[in-house]
């Protein structure tokens, strides 16, 4: 046979003269076994049938090519699969949408529910039959959250495990005499990228009647990631997929192909990413190899549309209004001489690529955004710190609950000390350093706890995945250079259950770098491309740093 699956990838065993089959369905040549391999989906099993006699491909890619899993009428009313809460309409929309499909996508902006619809979702299709066990792949941060929320709403037996690093999940998952559960594990995505993640998930997953929910599935739009390769992987073992994020596309449509693939190949129906981006984006650039434009937007937004449903903000009239606020704050002799040394040291070293004109430019504004925070690159504090002084002038103005977010350590680590001289144990600090399994009580706490006013932060650690909506007010004491990490930690106090009006305040300080970082964020700009585009159009670094 040309073409059989082994060891879940379709082996192509192809003469010369059809060599164009393989690279159509996007395979690549493998030099060991002189064969072509490529992913086993429905996309690349239609592709094969039309293109080989039947007797040449094996009957499990033929089984790709046949119809989807029989899905039975939809249940009269999804709240009966949730407790203590009642779903929204809009909510009760996308589950209506959603149920139709073996694979969907929730395009919901944070703090729209995306959780509660998917416990619903999953206990319905348990409760139909078509489910027995539940993958959730989500950031390792808010694992925490999903096995809160699946205790505290699931409105059905679950047997629930979060996978650790190292850990095995367990053979026997619930006792003979109890009513059957649905078996749920969760894990971090960050182990797909290397170790046995991926493998303990194809086990749990591998005796099939599954449903694989990809959270915040915007960090796999990396087409060529080890992570966004493994996603893709467990997908094709799943048979219901639905994959979940409030930022699907901040960089470009072209992160909604790996994203889309995931749901269901056949959604945009490129074999590629490299035939997506021919068909749907302008290259440019140093030998055409930079994306500079989009074109056929309807068309890729047309297709995509019955596989997925998107709420925005503006979507949810209950929500009280964002209002932001910038304080500005001049910075002291020493930080501006040593931006100063910044900037001539940077001019000196820039080199004549492209590309590595764009890197040093980067990891110079990197410096001088520690400096601007108060610290040189070393993380040794200055003299003076403005910035942290006018932080602690902020809050005695407030007299609520506050999330301070933070991009370096040492920022963190002296916001939290001035906080304590002032404040007696009234401050939560969340860092990587804090194991997956602490920080869910840190979160209850600070929403729980009368006596905790602030909760201290990373964008990149804390930003994603849970819930502060004890907090009206949210400083930004200093931002990374990913929007992304912006619109996700906005949306931490700004979600379901915020009755107040949320004040986001950006401490800014006369420094360039602040002014630089403040443009693209109100821009939605991506941070490289608008330094790559203002070093193409003046060359000068000095309006940048």
């Amino acid at each position: 046979m040309k073409a059989v699956i082994e060891d879940g990838t379709i082996v192509l065993r192809l003469p010369f003269f059809q060599n164009f089959i393989a690279k159509s369905a996007g395979a690549r040549w493998h030099p060991a076994t002189k064969t072509w391999r490529c992913s086993p989906n429905p996309l690349v099993a239609a592709l094969l049938t039309a293109a080989l006699p039947r007797e040449e491909i094996s009957d499990d890619i033929l089984i790709l090519n046949d119809a989807p899993v029989a899905i039975p009428n939809k249940p009269d009313d999804f709240n009966e699969f949730v407790r203590g809460v009642t779903l929204r309409p809009r909510q009760v929309q996308g589950l209506n949408k959603a149920w139709d499909r073996n694979g969907y996508a929730l395009f919901w902006v944070m703090g729209a529910g995306k959780t509660l619809a998917t416990i619903a979702l999953a206990g319905a299709r348990f409760d139909r039959g078509l489910i027995q066990r539940l993958l959730v792949v989500c950031p390792t941060s808010i694992k925490g959250v999903w096995a809160k929320e699946l205790n505290r709403y699931a409105k059905f037996p679950v047997s629930l495990y979060i996978h650790e690093s190292g850990k095995t999940p367990p053979r026997v998952w619930h006792k003979p005499d109890e009513e059957r559960p649905l078996l749920i594990m969760v894990a971090g995505i960050e182990s797909l990228s290397a170790g046995s993640g991926e493998s303990i998930c194809k086990e749990f997953l591998t005796p099939g009647n599954a449903m694989v929910v990809l959270d915040e599935s915007s960090r796999i739009k990396h087409h060529d990631s080890g992570r966004t390769k493994a996603s893709l992987r467990l997908s094709q073992l799943a048979s219901f997929r639905l994959a979940l994020t409030g930022t699907n596309a901040t960089q470009g449509i072209q992160d909604l192909y790996t994203q889309m693939h995931f749901v269901d190949p056949m959604a945009i129906g490129e074999i590629s990413y490299y035939s997506f981006r021919s068909r749907y984006c302008v290259m440019g650039g140093f030998q055409e190899r930079k994306i500079v434009g989009y074109t056929r937007v309807d068309t890729l937004l047309n297709k995509i549309a019955p596989y997925s449903d998107t709420i925005r903000k503006s979507d949810m009239k209950d929500l009280p209004p964002k209002l932001y606020q910038t304080r500005r704050v001049s910075a002291s002799k020493e930080q501006l001489d040593i931006c100063k040394s910044l900037r001539r040291d940077l001019k000196m070293k820039l080199s004549e690529d492209r590309e590595h004109r764009v890197k040093n430019v980067l990891e110079a504004m990197l410096r001088a955004q520690q400096v601007a925070g108060g610290f040189d690159h070393t993380g040794e504090p200055l003299r003076s710190n403005p910035k942290l002084d006018e932080l602690m002038d902020l809050l005695e103005e407030f007299d609520g609950k506050a999330v301070i977010w933070a991009r370096f350590l040492p920022e963190i680590a002296a916001i939290v000390k001035r906080l304590n001289e002032k404040y007696d144990r009234a401050t939560v600090v969340l860092t990587g350093a804090v194991p997956p399994a602490d920080r869910q009580p840190l979160i209850d706490r600070f929403q729980a706890d009368d006596k905790i006013r602030f909760f201290v932060s990373s964008q990149t650690v804390g930003g994603a995945g849970v819930t502060l909506t004890v907090a009206t007010l949210a400083v930004y004491y200093s931002n990374t250079f990913n929007l992304e990490d912006r619109l996700q930690s906005e949306d931490r106090n700004h979600r379901i259950g915020q009755t107040n009006s949320c004040l986001y305040v950006d401490l800014t300080s006369n420094l360039q770098v602040d002014q630089t970082i403040a443009e693209t964020i109100g821009n939605k700009l991506v941070m490289s491309k608008f330094v790559a585009d203002t070093l193409a159009n003046s060359g000068e670094v000095d309006s940048l740093i």
